[in-house]
């Protein structure tokens, strides 16, 4: 009866079982949850029968769909969004078919298209590809065939998202290699400024210009004035 009245209140809606990532006590781990997609929200309920949900997401909130997600699940894609300072939603459909269903019915909701029309479009696109790539295999080979050409795409993509993040970690770790040496400078240019001060309180006559450079004399000048 619940989700008979759920369906009269959104009839524009794509719905089904994905896995959602997610924390916990024992870090992060994956929950099986019903998502309902309407065009102005995606909610997720802990089953079908649910009256409460788990979470929603805004529809306006998504700035980027990801058809990849973390490699240790398969048949992932990621939503980038504006929610709680900028958070990622990792999901992950039951095979490549449905993971293509939902990728189209978001897409259309952010357009403000029809979702049901979309997922339809996809589905009969899909089935007249394979129809027409092997006419006189089954039904089961023709879809086997569409489902390895999807999966094909998806692994291409996941290989870009890998080589653009190995890009990003060599950039980062040039960028602290360079910290490391700043702060290296920096400890031994205390080190002396530290002598300085040990010798000038001890009351020793030193020459300055002789041991020290430009920088040190400056900033052991201005501690030596405090």
């Amino acid at each position: 009866e619940w989700e008979s009245e759920r369906e009269t209140m959104l009839d524009d809606v794509h719905r089904g079982w994905l896995e959602k990532e997610g924390g916990g006590v024992f870090g992060r781990s994956w929950q099986s949850r019903y998502f309902v997609l309407s065009s102005t929200s995606l909610t997720y309920f802990e089953d079908e029968a649910a009256r409460d949900s788990k979470g929603e997401i805004d529809v306006a909130s998504i700035t980027r769909i990801e058809p990849s997600a973390p490699l240790d699940k398969p048949y992932c894609f990621s939503l980038h969004t504006t929610h709680k300072g900028g958070k990622t939603y990792h999901l992950a459909a039951a095979d490549v078919h449905q993971k293509e269903q939902w990728l189209h019915a978001l897409a259309a909701a952010r357009r403000g298209d029809s979702i049901v029309e979309a997922v339809a479009s996809f589905s009969s696109s899909s089935s007249a590809t394979s129809d027409e790539s092997a006419p006189s295999l089954s039904s089961s080979s023709s879809s086997s065939s569409s489902a390895s050409a999807s999966e094909s795409t998806s692994s291409s993509i996941e290989i870009d998202l890998l080589r653009r993040r190995v890009a990003l970690l060599e950039s980062s770790r040039d960028t602290l290699t360079k910290q490391v040496e700043e702060s290296a400078k920096h400890a031994a240019l205390l080190d002396s400024v530290r002598t300085w001060i040990e010798e000038a309180l001890a009351g020793r006559t030193i020459d300055v210009n002789a041991h020290w450079n430009a920088e040190a004399r400056a900033l052991a000048e201005q501690i030596a004035t405090l």
